[in-house]
């Protein structure tokens, strides 16, 4: 099954999803710090630039989060990728001859922005298949690939596959396109 990049969106209530249809936790204290601010500023004038200052750092750090989302989740023109949702594709991710396969949790805000750093090598390699395995959805495919590999279970994880064998794996924070980058040469 191919998936456009919008399929992977984060839906942890932090970060809000693609869609819109959720507000985010920021936006709703950015709103609960608004109207905050307004009782505060009739009941006590001296201090009320003090809260005005927060709310004016609340609101900027929404409007940059939003804008940071949005830029990173643009659709990827130059390859699709793969969701791992039965046996055969996890089988095709585990023979390719050159692939990454993801281990991408949709309740790990860690997972959440070490996605991004997939899309990127994604979007400067177009001859990589990118395969993603949705872990909290999927579990026995994952728990498959951890006992295959001989690699213990993690998330997010990554594992660079090339000639049916996997080559180089990271976990969390070690996952960057860089990283990817240097193992695809």
């Amino acid at each position: 099954m191919v998936l456009q990049r919008q399929a992977f969106g984060v839906h942890d209530g932090v970060r809000g999803n693609l869609k819109g249809q959720m507000p985010t936790a920021l936006t709703v204290l950015s709103v609960l710090g608004a109207a905050f601010f307004g009782v505060k500023m009739l009941t006590d004038p001296i201090g009320w630039l003090a809260y005005a200052l927060g709310i004016a750092g609340c609101l900027f750090v929404w409007t940059r989060n939003t804008n940071v989302r949005h830029a990173n989740h643009k659709v990827s023109s130059m390859n699709a990728l793969h969701d791992i949702d039965d046996r055969p594709t996890l089988d095709r991710a585990l023979a390719s001859d050159r692939a990454i396969l993801y281990k991408h949790s949709t309740r790990c805000p860690v997972s959440s922005y070490v996605i991004d750093e997939v899309h990127q090598f994604a979007d400067t390699h177009p001859d990589w298949s990118i395969y993603i395995l949705k872990v909290v959805e999927r579990r026995a495919l994952s728990n498959a690939v951890a006992d295959e590999l001989g690699i213990t279970h993690q998330s997010p994880q990554a594992f660079v596959i090339k000639q049916g064998t996997c080559v180089w794996h990271a976990s969390h924070s070690d996952i960057t396109a860089e990283r990817l980058d240097a193992q695809a040469t």
